[in-house]
C-alpha cells in the first residue's frame, strides 16, 4: 500500500507545480490530508506487523513524504489566497464585498475556507523556504512534518533573532554604577538567572540574555550596598534555593519573602505556577518606613515575558529610604536609579 500512497503523492507534486486556480489548490489540501492520514496509519501498522526494518523504514519515507507535500500543497494555497485577495477577487468576509472588493468577489467560505484557515495557509507560504528544515528535524525525531513542527521553527527563530538583538544591547549597556549610589536606600534586583537546564523553559525560554548562578555570585552588590540597607530579590518557585546563596554572598541576611500572586496559571511541569516571591534581606539595621504591609499581593501579569508588577515599586518606595537602584532594569522610573541592558534601547 505504501508505493501506492508514494505514487499519489509524486502525481500529487507535479500537480500541485501546475495549480493557479485558488479553488483546486483547496481540493490539493484535501488531497494531502487524505495521504497524511493513510501514510501515517500505515507507519504505525508496520512498527506492530513488520520485522523488516528496511520495510518499515521505506513505509516511514513515505509518511514523511506525505508530510512534506501536505505543506506545500498549504503553501500554495497560501500564495494563492494571498494573490486573489490583493487582486480583490476574494473577500474575507461578506462585508468587504462593497467596498475593498470587487462585486464578483468570492467569499472564503464559498471555498469552504476560515479566516484561520486563510492566515494559517498564508503564514505556511511566508516561511516556504523552512519546510527543508522540518523535514530535517521531523527525521531526526523520527517523526512526521506538520504545520505545527512549522510553526515551533518559526517561533524559535524569532526568539533566536531576539535573544541576539537583546546580546547587543547587553554588550553595549553602561558600565555598573560605581560608589555606594544606592548604600543608603534600597537595591531592587530583578536577577535573569540561567538554571544551566536550558529544557526548563521549553519554548517559553527567556529571549533576553541570561548569567550563570556563578556570575551571579560575583555581582558587586556589596560595593553597592550602603552599611544599612535591603535587599528585593525576585526568585521563581523552582530558583527559590539559590536564592538564599546570594543573600548570604552579597552581605545581607533573609528575613521574609514577599509572594506575587498571579490571577491565571503559568507554565510548570508539576503544579502551574501562579506566583512568583521576592526574597526581602536586610544589610547592618535597616526599620521598614511603615508597618501595615503584609506579605503577598495580588496583580496582573506584564505584556512582556518576565515583566514585573508596577505594585512592587509602589511597596518599596513607601517601606525603605531612598535613593532606590534595579538592576536589570528595563525601563527608567522617576526616583531611581535604573541599570539594565535595554534601558539604553528605550
Amino acid at each position: 500500500m505504501s508505493a501506492t500512497t508514494l505514487t499519489r503523492i509524486s502525481k500529487g507534486e507535479e500537480a500541485l507545480a501546475r495549480i493557479t486556480d485558488i479553488r483546486d489548490s483547496r481540493k490539493m489540501v484535501a488531497i494531502a490530508d487524505g495521504l497524511v492520514t493513510t501514510a501515517i496509519k500505515e507507519w504505525k501498522a508496520s512498527t506492530i506487523i513488520s520485522e523488516v526494518k528496511e520495510d518499515r523504514d521505506h513505509i516511514y519515507h513515505t509518511a514523511v513524504k506525505a508530510g512534506e507535500f501536505r505543506l506545500l500543497a498549504e503553501a500554495r494555497l497560501g500564495e494563492l489566497i494571498k494573490r486573489e485577495q490583493e487582486a480583490g477577487r476574494l473577500a474575507t468576509q461578506e462585508s468587504g464585498r462593497p467596498k475593498k472588493y470587487r462585486n464578483d468577489a468570492i467569499l472564503l467560505k464559498d471555498i469552504g475556507l476560515t479566516q484561520d484557515d486563510s492566515c494559517r495557509a498564508q503564514r505556511v507560504a511566508e516561511h516556504k523556504d523552512l519546510i527543508p528544515i522540518v523535514i530535517a528535524k521531523s527525521i531526526e525525531a523520527k517523526d512526521i512534518p506538520t504545520r505545527k513542527a512549522l510553526e515551533r521553527i518559526i517561533t524559535d527563530l524569532k526568539r533566536e533573532k531576539k535573544r541576539e538583538e537583546n546580546k547587543s544591547l547587553v554588550e553595549s549597556a553602561t558600565p555598573l554604577p560605581s560608589g555606594k549610589y544606592s548604600a543608603i536606600g534600597t537595591i531592587m534586583n530583578r536577577v535573569p538567572g540561567d538554571e544551566g537546564d536550558v529544557s526548563q523553559f521549553g519554548r517559553a525560554r527567556p529571549v533576553y540574555e541570561t548569567m550563570t548562578f556563578e556570575e551571579l555570585l560575583e555581582l558587586p552588590i556589596p560595593a553597592l550596598a550602603e552599611d544599612n540597607a535591603h535587599i528585593y530579590l525576585w526568585i521563581t518557585n523552582r530558583s527559590l534555593p539559590k536564592g538564599f546563596p546570594l543573600l548570604e554572598k552579597w552581605g545581607f541576611r533573609y528575613i521574609t519573602l514577599i509572594t506575587w500572586c498571579k490571577p491565571k496559571f503559568g507554565m510548570g511541569n508539576y503544579f502551574r505556577g501562579q506566583t512568583e516571591h521576592i526574597l526581602f534581606g536586610v544589610k547592618g539595621s535597616c526599620p521598614l518606613l511603615r508597618k501595615d504591609v503584609g506579605t503577598w499581593f495580588m496583580a496582573d501579569r506584564g505584556n512582556k515575558h518576565s515583566s514585573k508588577p508596577e505594585r512592587i515599586y509602589e511597596i518599596i518606595e513607601t517601606c525603605s529610604p531612598g535613593p532606590w537602584l534595579e538592576l536589570f532594569a528595563r525601563r527608567k522610573r522617576e526616583g531611581w536609579y535604573n541599570w539594565g541592558a535595554e534601558i539604553g534601547a528605550e
